[in-house]
């Protein structure tokens, strides 16, 4: 390696310039069922439901007008749609919007006055195609009339100079069920377009709702309003979720990766040793993506945390490396012998910590999540990858071809060495109130692990002030809930009068569920009932009339614009029909699921155990629930794996267990302080104790692998004095440099990302003390047990560590 150094620097450098000119960015699967394994039955059901009635993917703009409901007011409605829909917006499948819905009530209107002709004069009707086509000519407009204008923007304008008849028209508008709180809201001043998008695999979400807001915020410059037009949906909230990963990525990749070069040159004062960890760690990263790209493997939302992981990868080898050799340097003139001697000293460790922590993270692919086994595999990958470019490039910063650094002077001793040396001689002195003060200290601070609780609500993964969390509720305070969930049910026998009442009394069920602690509760239900019978007055009939009634309107519905919202509640072909749910998405997850699942019920009861709930904002409940049922599994595999590996390296499992020790700190306090603060666990968050697990991990292979070499030659008390003199520098330097890399992530807007790089921070922070502290007073007070075992008392060699033990 030494002779062969400036080839490797050249050969990963110039692989780091390829792969940053020509590298592919890491992209992601911007669908919410990337949070989900394909099998998952949420998942199959939201499929199932989706091919049967088309998807929701809907995105509602909403703004405020006081003259919305007067023909200008329309008018500006019928600009902004129009705007939507001329952009091109690839994305964009539909656009609703009250300008042109027709007028509902008509179609009812006109049936229920034929349906009023007497019996005796039935007889004379046309035939039914020839009233089917008279109706549809008269509902197209055609021949004039009360009620012969098609759109509501026709109807206001028509009904200018008519001040009843403008009353009346909003009356009826602000009224009816498959308006009211979907595009106008009761007081008739809040209206929103009601926008379709494509499935969220066939499109860039962050494209398309970056344009529907660009077009919504140029229309509130021309109309002078009162704020910004609001802009939510479920794909609003993925697509700014996704937009935080990008951002927090370029951050991180910036300030975190400075941050790690600031750290390393002020510790070794080499520009050659700043630059191994950021060269090493640019190159994994770029690399990790490209491959990725390459391979076409699109990670999911909950993967985000992965990149920032990779980046600090790097950094416990580094630092050992660096202050390994600059240790050796102050005892050997010779760099080439310094060198040798770190290398022999230090890479074992490094392949050890690189081996131990792949099989930690591998053993993530076990879940049956999708998040988790990219994160697992991922990271193996990259981990082993970080560590061994590392260790290639450091033979170059040992002996560089320019000296971009201060000399070390030899026979010097370092400050920080000397400061560990009195430390670990303290800790030898009394390792039984040090372990005991530990256990004591942690221990309440691990019980607020039973404390913890799961954050399901997406809204809360954004912090308030973000634009997506302040429209969500201007929306849901002036038009009512908007997040949605459908009741699929099968309808035996097709459906006649008899379903379409079985329909609107499971509507009325569902309506009147009372809010659990907390929540609001349903808002609004829209369902075949609602679409055919939106006033109840075709239930009053007989059954024979209404029979009748409700075969013409379903032939007129299915050949009029409103074909789209029927086929959207009903599939003929597989007998099933939907009913729309509608409740606060801003409500807690633990109300909204409540609803959902009294909902089903309520449908099963009524339509038999074939009905099921589902739809987007279910989803959204659901994200942390595969995450969460397999985090504890994972975690418990992933530490029966490094134990093993640990028990090899270390040629048997005492010290394997005692390694474990400082994880187990970092873990316990980082998850108790998480209950104890009210941190929720999330869909980042939940991965923290296994990054916990393999960050400290390494720090450990570097501290007992060094005592268990210098084990073999020295006593016990010099042996961990020697080695701590050496290891503890490099563990207080990697912690440092991965504690601010990691907090870099807490000045996001994506809460759980933020909790996460706050939560490694502390892991770090805990897991270094666990290694410099506890661990070293473990050891001490194991040999000293082991001393009073073997000779019945006290001995000799039990004597404490003394500051100035040679090293």
């Amino acid at each position: 390696m030494l002779r062969a150094r400036l080839v490797l620097f050249a050969a990963v450098t110039l692989a780091l310039v390829l792969l940053a000119l020509f590298g592919q960015e890491v992209r992601y699967d911007q669908s919410i069922e990337s949070f989900f394994a394909a099998d998952d039955p949420a998942v199959v059901s939201y499929r199932n439901a989706s091919a049967l009635f088309g998807n929701d993917q809907f995105v509602f703009i909403s703004y405020h007008d006081d003259d919305l409901l007067t023909p200008d007011g329309i008018a500006r409605v019928a600009e902004l749609a129009g705007a939507v829909r001329s952009a091109g917006i690839e994305g964009v499948v539909d656009v609703q919007s009250l300008d042109e819905m027709p007028l509902f009530w008509q179609l009812d209107t006109a049936l229920l006055a034929l349906e009023q002709i007497p019996e005796t004069k039935r007889l004379f009707l046309p035939s039914r195609s020839e009233v089917l086509d008279l109706i549809k000519r008269g509902l197209s407009g055609e021949g004039g009339g009360r009620w012969a204008t098609p759109t509501i923007a026709g109807a206001l304008a028509s009904a200018a100079d008519d001040p009843d008849r403008l009353k009346e028209l909003r009356e009826r508008i602000t009224g009816h069920p498959l308006l009211k709180g979907t595009l106008v809201d009761g007081s008739g001043s809040y209206t929103a377009l009601m926008t379709r998008l494509k499935a969220a695999g066939e499109h860039d979400a962050k494209a398309t709702v970056s344009a529907l807001r660009r077009i919504a915020d140029d229309f509130a410059d021309r109309h002078g309003l009162d704020r910004l037009p609001a802009v939510v949906g479920p794909p609003v909230l993925l697509a700014d979720g996704f937009v935080a990963i990008e951002e927090d990525g370029r951050r991180l990749a910036t300030v975190g990766m400075l941050l790690i070069g600031l750290v390393t040159l002020t510790a070794t004062r080499s520009l050659w040793w700043a630059a191994v960890p950021l060269i090493a760690g640019w190159t994994t990263w770029l690399a990790t993506e490209t491959i990725l790209g390459v391979l076409d493997l699109r990670l999911s939302l909950s993967s985000g945390p992965m990149i920032a992981q990779i980046i600090v990868l790097t950094m416990p080898a580094a630092s050992h490396l660096a202050l390994h050799f600059r240790d050796d340097l102050r005892t050997m003139r010779d760099r080439r012998e310094a060198a040798r001697e770190t290398l022999r000293s230090v890479s074992e460790p490094i392949l050890w910590c690189a081996l131990t922590a792949t099989v930690g993270y591998a053993a993530l692919v076990s879940s049956n999540v999708v998040p988790i086994r990219q994160f697992g595999t991922v990271l193996a990958i990259a981990t082993a990858a970080a560590s061994l470019l590392t260790l290639l490039l450091a033979p170059t910063a040992m002996v560089p071809p320019l000296r971009l650094e201060l000399p070390v002077r030899p026979g010097s001793t370092s400050r920080l060495s000397s400061v560990m040396t009195r430390l670990t001689a303290a800790v030898g002195r009394h390792p039984e109130p040090i372990v005991l003060g530990t256990v004591l200290a942690v221990s309440p601070v691990a019980a607020g692990i039973g404390l913890i609780r799961y954050e399901s609500n997406y809204i809360n993964a954004f912090k308030p002030t973000t634009r997506v969390v302040r429209d969500y509720r201007y929306v849901e305070r002036n038009l009512g809930g908007i997040g949605l969930a459908g009741l699929v049910m099968p309808i035996e026998g097709g459906l006649d009068p008899d379903a379409l009442e079985r329909i609107r009394r499971l509507d009325q069920a569902v309506l009147a569920i009372e809010p659990t602690a907390g929540g609001s509760g349903v808002e609004y239900v829209t369902s075949l009932a609602t679409v055919l019978d939106p006033d109840g007055r075709l239930a009053g009939l007989d059954p024979d009339r209404r029979s009748w009634l409700l075969r013409t309107k379903l032939d007129l519905i299915a050949a009029s614009p409103q074909a789209d919202l029927l086929r959207s509640f009903w599939d003929p072909e597989q007998g099933k029909a939907r009913t729309m749910v509608r409740l606060s998405e801003s409500q807690p997850a633990p109300a909204k699921v409540a609803v959902f699942d009294r909902a089903e019920g309520i449908a099963r009861d009524e339509f038999g155990d074939l009905a099921y709930l589902t739809g987007l904002s279910h989803l959204l409940t659901q994200t942390t629930r595969g995450v969460i049922e397999t985090q504890w599994n994972t975690f418990a595999i992933a530490t029966a794996g490094i134990l093993v590996m640990l028990t090899l390296a270390f040629r048997g499992p005492g010290l394997a267990l005692l390694a474990l020790l400082p994880t187990m700190l970092a873990v316990s306090l980082v998850l108790g302080l998480m209950g104890w603060l009210g941190l929720k666990m999330d869909i980042a968050t939940a991965l923290v104790a296994s990054v916990a697990l393999g960050l400290s991990v390494d720090d450990t292979f570097h501290c007992l692998l060094q005592f268990r070499r210098r084990r073999l030659t020295s006593s016990f008390e010099e042996a961990l004095s020697s080695s701590y003199a050496i290891t503890g520098p490099g563990v207080l330097l990697s912690s440092l440099a991965v504690a601010l890399g990691f907090s870099v992530l807490r000045f996001s807007e994506f809460v759980p990302f933020a909790t996460f790089g706050l939560m490694v921070a502390i892991a770090t922070a805990g897991s270094s003390i666990g290694n410099i502290v506890l661990l070293p007073a473990c050891l001490s007070l194991a040999h000293r047990l082991s001393d009073r075992r073997r000779v019945g008392g006290p001995g000799p060699s039990s004597r404490p560590i003394e500051a100035d033990s040679p090293r």
